[in-house]
């Protein structure tokens, strides 16, 4: 009680010093702000210093959210770049074999090198992120559909009017490593293939 006594007598003290210093400099106005801000419940003023010490626990938060979110971040763009990676595989194999199945052979070039030719061109459009040699095209000729769905065939370009398949494979190469985790079917030593197959009828070349 004594100890209270002297506290509240301490305080009391201070507050008048303080508001006649107030009177004293800038007016009664002052003094008003300083008093009520002197009576204002400890509970106000513990408040708000746990308030600004609640800033510093965003730094652990931040600290245990920041990986998996990035990881996550990295994984879709990667997904998104892959999506788009094989959008332009089908593309290639499209106007390879549009090109092939007319039987065009460029001056000075084989067959095989015109297709290729085609193929390299279609994949540049990617810029670097796809590598031409690195494509493995499969051409397989087949006297009819339904030969094609039994299988066999002769590998090539194949002849006027004949059915021929072909089947683009690229290694894509994963960034995320992690990503392969997600993906254990397709995923081997970080490598996801690509693939696409196209089959179509070769025109009568005469």
């Amino acid at each position: 009680m004594f100890n209270n006594l002297v506290r509240h007598t301490w305080d009391t003290g201070i507050r008048e010093c303080i508001c006649f210093f107030c009177r004293n400099s800038r007016g009664i106005a002052g003094s008003h702000r300083m008093a009520k801000f002197l009576s204002r419940p400890e509970s106000a003023v513990l408040a708000k210093k746990r308030r600004f010490a609640r800033r510093g626990s965003f730094a652990p938060e931040f600290a245990l959210l920041a990986p998996p979110f990035f990881l996550l971040l990295m994984g879709t763009v990667e997904f998104c770049l892959m999506l788009g990676a094989q959008q332009v595989l089908e593309n290639a194999a499209f106007n390879g074999s549009r090109l092939a199945k007319t039987g065009f052979v460029a001056e000075e070039l084989t067959q095989e090198q015109t297709i290729n030719q085609v193929f390299t061109n279609a994949l540049s459009k990617y810029g670097s992120m796809l590598d031409p040699t690195k494509l493995v095209v499969v051409a397989t000729s087949y006297e009819s559909f339904s030969g094609a769905d039994t299988g066999g065939g002769t590998t090539g370009y194949g002849t006027e009017e004949q059915i021929v398949t072909y089947s683009i494979t690229y290694p894509w190469k994963l960034f995320t490593p992690l990503l392969c985790t997600a993906m254990v079917s397709k995923c081997q030593s970080g490598i996801v293939n690509l693939k696409t197959t196209i089959v179509v009828r070769n025109e009568p070349y005469g």
